[in-house]
Formats: structure tokens, C-alpha cells, sequence
């Protein structure tokens, strides 16, 4: 899995992306059509835990994950 083999300082987070994708404090659309991204403050190892949500595969996935410390757009 992408998120656990290139963002292994997310591991100890995993609940708190579950919850960033249920209750987000900002969501974004992402350049991908079908894709959104979804924004938690405070949470993770920075200042935002980053969540992209691919919504248009046969089945829906988390494409990535990551500590951001810019604000969303």
C-alpha cells in the first residue's frame, strides 16, 4: 500500500485518517477528476493530516496520505 510504503511516519495515525475522511475540517476537489481531498488541523505529524480519496474506482480508496504544514487552497 502506497500510504504505508512511502509515508511510514503516518502509521501511528491511521484511525485519524479514517476520521479526517468522515468529519474533515476543509475538503478540496483534487486535479484528478473524481479525487477530493480532505483536511483535518491538528492532527498527524504536521500541522494538517493531508487525505486523497480516489471516489470513482470500482471501489473507493485513499490514493495517499501526509503530514502538510501549508494551509489548504
Amino acid at each position: 500500500m502506497h500510504v504505508i510504503d512511502e509515508h511510514p511516519e503516518i502509521l501511528p495515525f491511521m484511525e485519524e485518517v479514517l476520521v479526517t475522511v468522515r468529519e474533515p475540517d476543509v475538503i478540496t476537489p483534487d486535479r484528478r477528476r473524481g479525487r477530493w481531498r480532505y483536511w483535518q488541523a491538528g492532527t498527524g505529524p504536521s500541522r494538517w493530516l493531508y487525505v486523497v480519496v480516489e471516489w470513482h474506482a470500482a471501489e473507493p480508496h485513499v490514493v495517499t496520505v501526509y503530514g502538510k504544514r501549508k494551509d489548504p487552497p
